[in-house]
């Protein structure tokens, strides 16, 4: 791969296929395409949630995405989480979610945030593995009840 060819943009509403198409991979299987839809639309005119695309040549290869939020535990100073991260299978295991995770982190540094945060479901444990090379700590624990 020659990585001159690789750029980071801010997607548009017009990549709203692709990013669900990548967003499915990441889940591991396909989600309700209208309310995806709804949301992705709703959120890309959010000036607290950022989004990223990663693109060889012209293909779409990545997502990132990190919602900037002010928490009263953390006293005013922003915190920024990350909440989708996937570079497509083929072409995983190139360094591109590094880059990927090097633009968010960029992200809420100039948001000022005090700290980003990202929630790993236990089962993707090459994600782990990949959260801890990229400095992070497993600090904290997080608990779910589905509703």
């Amino acid at each position: 791969m020659d990585k001159s060819k690789v750029k980071i943009m801010v997607p548009t509403a017009a990549d709203e296929d692709i990013l669900y198409e990548l967003v499915c991979e990441l889940e591991l299987g396909p989600l309700d395409r209208e309310k995806f839809a709804q949301v992705y639309q709703y959120n890309i005119k959010d000036p607290n949630i950022y989004y990223i695309k990663l693109l060889y040549e012209s293909e779409v290869i990545g997502f990132g995405s990190v919602h900037i939020q002010k928490l009263l535990h953390h006293c005013y100073t922003p915190v920024g989480e990350v909440q989708e991260l996937i570079v497509t299978k083929k072409y995983q295991g190139l360094g591109l979610g590094t880059l990927l995770m090097d633009r968010l982190k960029d992200i809420a540094a100039e948001n000022k945030c005090e700290l980003l945060e990202v929630c790993c479901n236990r089962q993707r444990e090459d994600s782990l593995k990949f959260y801890l090379r990229q400095g992070m700590d497993q600090s904290h624990y997080k608990f779910t009840l589905i509703m």
